[in-house]
This record gives structure tokens, sequence and C-alpha cells, in this order.
């Protein structure tokens, strides 16, 4: 759900104007409503690099845009972007700093992978119809949706390629996986994520095997069908024919794996049904999940969904109540496939992650099986001689896709605070002199600050709700916090808060998702620079697959051709909301983020 911002008639008006712009280019230039080229001709400007060796290693050597201003653009190589230094909280490390400083700490980010089942009947893929209302809407379904997997792969093949630190050649300590690792924490979507993540071999498919069945396939002519020429509204607007395309997004392959370790925390999509419906709010739309995992017929349309709505909120969920009433427009058949469409609940997730499947580790990447026995769902643990990172679980487990901490929680985070501080402030601004062994804290979350807000009450976690703001505060008491890492809104956005009563600050790092463009994750290095500063030096990375590649190639659908195709695609996903501010703006990006050091290292 990109960016998680309410609709206005200002962004609709914004849409109408941004297609209407890029129909009228396409239409001078000839290709609106033609069907792409069947070989790696000159439209596929960029196919010439032969595959991911040729990638720069990382956004400052080469970034991936659109070319030309039609409503269906191909992607190419285009300038890099060196680390732009930011000075939001005053901090001023000395000119010479790359000669002294030491590095304390390198990881790599991935957030909102959304590992997606796209052929279960529970997708809710008709929600696509109605992001007039709620941009948010179209995560119903993407027409990347079928490659998720090859574009984790690809993005772990690029965070390999820098498991060295290019500007120290430190070794990178882990990678930290920051929630919406799955789209709906099937038992299918879970075990294809850990698969890619740990370099086992993984069928990205479910229901019959060897063929796609899904909305893609469904004669709906709003969505794209790409073995269809010339059918749907979306090839009118210049996306491809690609015959073969979906089956070999469902195909097996072997996934390079993660070489370095990982940890976790969870998302709104690992939660709970659509990362969004539960019990106690509006239309009990949650019921669709036990009526449909299990189902042999699809609602793919607006209005068979609304159907089934109806039907599970009126009739009841029960599986053979909507066989009953499945007859009908909107809906296709489906191979079933309950046992891995089902939903894993947290303590079942929780017991996947503790589950020892011969990856990189660490063993619970995160969790212990304590958390499992007292049903807790966040964590802390050293990385080096200086830092903590501090895992949050920010969602929300009975409905919403806003975030917010418990009580609980909350509390365990202060005490852990506490814990690596030798002084802090209290809630009134008083400085506390306490027992805590001085250490720089790194938080990992979800949700960010902006998307904290959701007050309902949590039977995980129950009682009054710490939200973005609240959490900000309570952060900014701790002046040995230094950054704070998530997701969620799908876009690269970093912003400066200052501690509370003093000169000095940290960062809040929210870095773009893996499904939407430009399916990119990060890289974080945390530089002592020995004149009592740090920096923060973010790197954003694309994923290992080339700009572009041609739409007919001898050699079949590669996962690396795939995950090449889904970036083009999520490029051009462009009904709601504009992918390209998905980016960010410059300062978002490739940068330096001075602060001042908290205590002598």
């Amino acid at each position: 759900m990109p960016q998680h911002h309410a609709n206005s008639l200002g962004d609709v008006v914004a849409r109408l104007r941004r297609t209407a712009v890029q129909r009228a280019a396409g239409l001078r230039a000839g290709t609106t409503g033609r069907l792409r080229p069947d070989d790696g001709s000159s439209d596929d400007r960029g196919a010439g690099r032969s595959g991911s060796e040729e990638l720069g290693r990382t956004t400052v050597d080469a970034t991936i845009r659109p070319i030309g201003s039609g409503r269906y653009r191909r992607l190419g190589w285009a300038p890099g972007e060196p680390h732009r230094p930011r000075d939001d909280l005053g901090a001023r490390p000395a000119p010479d700093r790359d000669r002294t400083r030491r590095s304390l700490l390198y990881v790599a980010h991935h957030t909102d992978t959304h590992v997606c089942d796209a052929q279960s009947p529970a997708r809710l893929v008709g929600g696509e119809a109605f992001g007039w209302v709620n941009p948010g809407s179209d995560s119903g379904h993407r027409p990347q949706e079928t490659c998720t997997t090859q574009v984790l792969d690809a993005l772990v093949r690029s965070t390999n390629a820098v498991r060295t630190s290019p500007l120290s050649g430190a070794a990178m300590a882990c990678c930290v996986q920051t929630g919406d690792n799955s789209d709906n924490r099937t038992v299918a979507e879970v075990d294809w994520w850990r698969a890619v993540l740990d370099g086992r071999p993984v069928t990205p498919n479910t229901g019959l095997p060897g063929r796609y069945e899904g909305v893609q396939r469904s004669g709906w002519r709003t969505v794209w069908h790409p073995d269809r020429p010339g059918f749907d509204v979306r090839q009118r607007d210049g996306f491809p024919f690609l015959p073969g395309f979906l089956d070999g997004a469902v195909s097996g392959f072997r996934p390079a794996g993660l070489e370095v370790p990982w940890l976790a925390v969870f998302g709104n999509h690992d939660q709970i049904f659509q990362g969004t419906f539960g019990e106690g709010r509006g239309l009990p739309i949650h019921r669709l999940e036990r009526q449909l995992v299990g189902a042999s017929r699809s609602p793919v349309t607006a209005s068979a969904l609304v159907r089934a709505i109806a039907v599970a909120s009126v009739l009841g969920d029960a599986p053979q109540t909507w066989r009953a009433v499945a007859l009908r427009p909107g809906v296709i058949p489906v191979t079933p496939d309950p046992q891995a469409r089902r939903a894993l609940p947290i303590d079942e997730y929780l017991a996947d992650l503790l589950a020892d499947d011969g990856g990189p580790g660490p063993l619970g990447h995160g969790f212990t099986p304590e958390h499992l026995a007292t049903n807790t769902s966040w964590w802390s643990r050293p990385e080096g001689e200086h830092v903590q990172i501090i895992g949050l679980d920010t969602c929300h487990h009975r409905a919403g896709d806003d975030g917010r901490i418990g009580p609980v929680q909350t509390a365990w985070l202060e005490a852990e605070l506490q814990r690596h501080h030798a002084c802090w402030q209290d809630g009134d601004g008083r400085w506390v002199v306490g027992g805590g062994t001085d250490r720089l804290v790194v938080i990992a979350s979800h949700h960010n600050s902006r998307t904290m807000q959701n007050l309902g009450d949590d039977p995980h976690d129950p009682g009054p709700a710490t939200t973005g703001g609240a959490l900000v505060e309570l952060l900014s008491r701790y002046p040995n916090v230094v950054c704070w890492i998530n997701g969620h809104s799908h876009e690269h956005r970093i912003d400066a808060h200052p501690h509370a009563g003093h000169g000095a600050g940290w960062w809040e790092v929210n870095t773009a998702s893996g499904i939407d463009f430009g399916q990119q994750g990060r890289t974080l290095e945390l530089f002592d620079n020995g004149d009592g500063t740090l920096s923060l030096v973010v790197t954003v990375l694309d994923h290992a697959a080339p700009p572009s590649v041609p739409h007919r190639d001898p050699a079949g659908w590669t996962p690396e051709r795939l995950a090449s195709f889904s970036r083009e695609l999520a490029a051009n996903d462009d009904r709601w909301f504009d992918p390209m501010s998905l980016l960010g703006r410059r300062e978002d990006r490739n940068v330096e983020l001075p602060l001042v050091a908290p205590f002598a290292l």
C-alpha cells in the first residue's frame, strides 16, 4: 500500500492529468496502443548489457531510470548519485574524516518485499478497482506481483556483491528485513521468503503445478494479460505482449542465498489478513480469509469481490456458502491448495523463524525460544563492540495497517534503552544517571514515525498505545540512539530528530520497497570520525537484474529476466500514484548523515 496517505481531490486530478500527458506523448511518438517489439530491437534500449555483472555495485556508480515520455516507458542506465552530506543536526565532522574514520557497523536493509502468492483466491485482487477512493487499494493487484521471489533473489545477489563495504572494507554484519516479508503470511509465502534468503530451491506456485491461474488470465480487461495480445486496457497503453511470462514466473529456480546473517521484524502483512483487515473495524472483510483460502473459485473483478464480502458478512464465512453462490461473472476457477494458502498465526510464524533451514543464521533471526514461550515479538542483540540493534513489533495484531506499540513493549523498550545508557533524560527533561553501559543504539521496525497512529486496543499487547510521535519523543530522551530504520511507506525518506534538551540528535531512515518501484534496498555504515562526531553513510542498492532485457530471448524466462521485467512493470504501474515519487528526494537516497558522538568511543 504505497505511501499510506489519504486520497484527496488533488490526488485524483493529478493522476488524471499525468495519465493524459503520458498518453498524448505516446500518441505523438506512435507507441500508445501498439504491441511492443518481439525481439531485442532498438526499442529495447538498455538491453545490450548482458546481465547482473554489468550492474554498478551501488547507485553511487549508476542508477536506473525510465526512458522516454510515453504512457509505457522502458528503463535504462542513468548517472550515479554520490553521497551528499546533510547537516540537519548541526554536527560538523572534520573535512579529512575519510582518512581518520573507522567503521563501527555495516548492515544491509531490505523491507516490504511482499513475497506473494498471486494466485490465492484470498488475494482480494478486485480491490484494484477502488484506487480512486483509496490509492492503497491497488495493492490488491500489481502487474508485477508474480515475480516477487525473483526480485528478492536479485536483491539478495546485489547485497552479496557489497557484503564487503566499498567505503571501508568492513564486513557486513547482517541484513535486516523490516517486515511485510510476506504479502499475506501464508505457509507458501513464508516458506518462499525463507527459501530465497537461505538459498534453497523454490517453486513460487500454488494450485495447479506448472501453470499460473489468476487474475492475469481472468478476462478482466482492466488487468494486464501478458499472454493475450492486444486484449486489455493496459496493452492499449503500451504494456507488452510477453507469452510465457506468467508460467515462467511460477516455475522453480535455485536462488543465490544471502551470504550474511539476517534479522527480521514483523510487518502488518505478516500479521493480519491483507495487512489491514481484522475484527472490530468496519465491514467484516477478514471473514473472506476463511471463506476463500481453500476455495476452488476466485473473485477477480470489483463486482465479484463486493459479492464475496456481502456473502461473508450476511450469510457467514463457511467455504461451502461461497461455493453455492460463486458461479457468476467475475469469478474464475482455480485449483484449491488450502494447506499452502493457510495463514500462519504469529506463534507459528515465530516457530518457523526458529527452525534451522541451513541458511546463514543466526538461529531465530533475532528471536529466541523465549519469545515463543512468552508470546513476545520484539528483540535486542549486540552487533560488534559498540552497537546494539533493537527490533520492534510496531504492528496492530487485530485490525488496521497503521502501527503502534503497546504498554508492555514500551516498558521493555525503555528498560532496554536504559541498559545501554549511563545517563538519559526522564519524561520531565531531568538527567538521570543509571547503571547502564554506553552503547550506540539502532532501532529497526516496520512502521515509520508517520504511520504509527493506530489507537485501537491490541490483544497482543493490550492497553494505551505508543504512537509515532510519542515514540520519537521517547527515543529522543536517550542520547545513544543514532538511527531508526524502517519501511511501510514504500518510499525513500530520511528525517532528522534532535535529542531532547541538547544539541545532538538521531536519524530516521525509511527505505523503499522490494515490490513497487524501484525495488531497492539500502546499505548503512556507521563511522566513528575520530573527532567527536559519527557519520551514518546511507546507500541505495538496486537489485542485480539489468534495467532492460529483450522481450524475446531463446534462454526463456530466467529469474534474472523476470526480475528485470518486474522492475519495468513497477515503473509503469502508475494508475493511482506516480512510481517515481517512491524514490524520494535526492537527499533521501545516497547521503552522509553526521551526528554528535554521544560518548567517547
